[in-house]
């Protein structure tokens, strides 16, 4: 049985998995990835999650997770979400895989999530509703570069995650100009983080060292630091202009709701048909859709493909409750 509680609770015949919990405990615990709304709230008992997701769990909340890679039953695989990220195969009395955050496509520095056979699939809907297809990733990623290189003399602001959007934005400002690149006090410490934690470099200068934006500059923040009386004088200074990342660009109204300059469909998930094809080639028995458009997903895969899928709900007890 597959539940939605204090994060996803996975009964795999005599094992009990829960994954990406606050405080939720049963014989294997597993962290996908270092997002705060998928990671402990506090030290416990030891987590199944990458090397790099325990680096940047800490260096983000300051939690010490005691962690292993794999368990006799739990196998961990590249989600292509963000750095660390990891999918879980739990193989028991049958196949399951839980894929966490997911992304199949590859983005500048990260490859995408590679989908392997499974009976049951429990699989996150953020954009699993048709109206959330994305342009090619090449298509986008040459929009940015080339945004920014059409204003070569204005400041720019970049606004995206501190871990993941922010990451992959420095990397397509390397590629479109050699201007400074500052990147927020939050930034500077999931770079310096990656950093110890893999072969990745990100270069910048931290907004805490710098007395002042200058005029050249490209700044790269979370959407949070917007609100920060510095940035906020710094855009009104320098009459820099903004741009936001997110998938919900798709939508043209996204720009004016967040107030933007510009948007770009820049996204750490997969859109509606890459989720459909993710679904497809794992091919399970049983799909456990969750998180954003799980309902109109689970519709889709049901009604389109013939799965057995059903939408996972907060504290649901028996499927009968659907």
């Amino acid at each position: 049985m597959i539940r939605e509680r204090d994060g996803i609770h996975i009964e795999a015949g005599a094992l009990t998995v829960v994954a990406d919990s606050r405080s939720a405990s049963g014989d294997v615990r597993v962290v996908s990835h270092a997002h705060g709304d998928h990671t402990p709230s506090s030290a416990g008992e030891p987590v199944v999650c990458s090397a790099a997701t325990a680096v940047l769990v800490e260096a983000r909340s300051g939690v010490e997770l005691d962690h292993v890679e794999a368990t006799d039953a739990v196998t961990l695989l590249p989600s292509g979400h963000v750095v660390g990220s990891r999918a879980a195969l739990v193989e028991t009395d049958r196949r399951y895989l839980y894929t966490g955050d997911v992304s199949t496509r590859d983005r500048a520095y990260l490859a995408g999530f590679e989908p392997v056979d499974a009976d049951v699939l429990v699989v996150e809907a953020t954009y699993g509703r048709p109206d959330y297809r994305f342009p090619p990733q090449a298509a986008v990623e040459a929009e940015i570069t080339d945004w920014i290189r059409d204003h070569p003399t204005t400041p720019l602001v970049l606004f995206g995650y501190a871990l993941g959007r922010a990451q992959k934005l420095q990397w397509l400002a390397r590629r479109a100009t050699d201007r400074r690149l500052v990147v927020y006090p939050s930034v500077a410490a999931v770079n310096a983080a990656i950093e110890a934690a893999t072969d990745h470099s990100f270069p910048a200068t931290s907004l805490a060292e710098v007395d002042a934006l200058r005029p050249d500059d490209v700044l790269v923040a979370p959407a949070s630091a917007g609100r920060s009386a510095q940035v906020r004088s710094a855009i009104e200074r320098l009459g820099a202009l903004t741009a936001g990342f997110s998938g919900w660009a798709v939508d043209d109204s996204y720009r004016y709701r967040t107030g933007y300059d510009e948007s770009f469909v820049l996204t750490d998930h997969c859109d509606f048909d890459e989720l459909v094809a993710l679904v497809r080639a794992v091919d399970p028995e049983t799909v456990y859709t969750h998180h954003g458009f799980a309902a109109d997903l689970a519709h889709h895969l049901a009604g389109e493909y013939g799965y057995d899928a059903v939408a996972l709900r907060r504290d649901q007890r028996t499927l009968r409750e659907f």
